[in-house]
């Protein structure tokens, strides 16, 4: 049997996206798309709060992580 069980690293994880997404992207994300402009701005900021390349090593321009990839 699998067990699908969050570690408390992938809950922070969920948290932390969900956090970002209420508070950076929710108001904004609409005129992204209608007007088909790219979020270089909040990408950014997703890289900085550790959203983004958490699978890719250090050395490669990613986030340290302790979990690696299933």
């Amino acid at each position: 049997m699998v067990d699908l069980t969050l570690t408390d690293e992938q809950k922070d994880l969920r948290d932390l996206a969900h956090s970002f997404a209420e508070k950076d992207i929710r108001k904004v994300a609409w005129e992204y798309d209608k007007e088909g402009t790219w979020a270089a701005g909040h990408l950014e900021k997703a890289w900085e709060v550790g959203l983004m390349n958490t699978h890719v090593p250090e050395e490669y321009g990613g986030r340290a992580s302790t979990t690696s990839p299933a």
